[in-house]
């Protein structure tokens, strides 16, 4: 994870979720912090901590499906974060298509993140198409940055997203 070539803020943050170190609800009230409630700010049907929020969560899951469904993947994800990034991180893919699937783990996960903060600091309200839209222009601008050949525009890239996903850079 330390390798891939990404803000080092999300390396920290993905580093932070492994060690179940972020600040979710189920966090702070181990922490004897004292909330006016703990649930889930997706779902608010169960408590949040970082196994449900990013994986188990039914707001959640169907963006990991619609993922697995652009390189064919098929099986069970698991709920635990360590399992979940492994599961992602190793055996999928070699080289560049590592590299992207490994960002894309961070770059969803980054996002649901920074969507519950929203949620939670700005009253915003859950958007599935957003959390997914943000994801995916978050790897398009990594992408577009960091590898040398990454020539897809926008539009194309997130319009044909399973192709220019897997597509070797020339």
């Amino acid at each position: 994870m330390w390798k891939l070539r990404v803000p080092s803020k999300v390396t920290i943050f993905a580093w932070r979720l492994l060690k179940d170190r972020l600040p979710t609800r189920g966090n702070l009230k181990k922490k004897r912090v004292e909330l006016q409630e703990y649930l889930c700010p997706f779902c608010r049907s169960a408590e949040e901590n970082a196994s449900h929020l990013f994986f188990q969560c039914s707001k959640i899951i169907p963006l990991w499906w619609e993922v697995a469904s652009w390189v064919n993947l098929v099986g069970v994800f698991p709920h635990q974060p360590g399992h979940h990034f492994i599961q992602h991180f190793y055996g999928v893919y070699d080289g560049v298509h590592a590299h992207r699937w490994q960002s894309w783990w961070l770059a969803l996960t980054y996002t649901i993140w920074k969507h519950r903060n929203s949620i939670i600091f700005s009253n915003a309200v859950f958007n599935a198409h957003y959390i997914m839209d943000e994801a995916v222009f978050l790897l398009w601008t990594w992408l577009r940055n960091l590898e040398k050949n990454f020539t897809s525009h926008f539009n194309q890239w997130s319009s044909n997203i399973k192709d220019c996903f897997l597509r070797t850079p020339t």
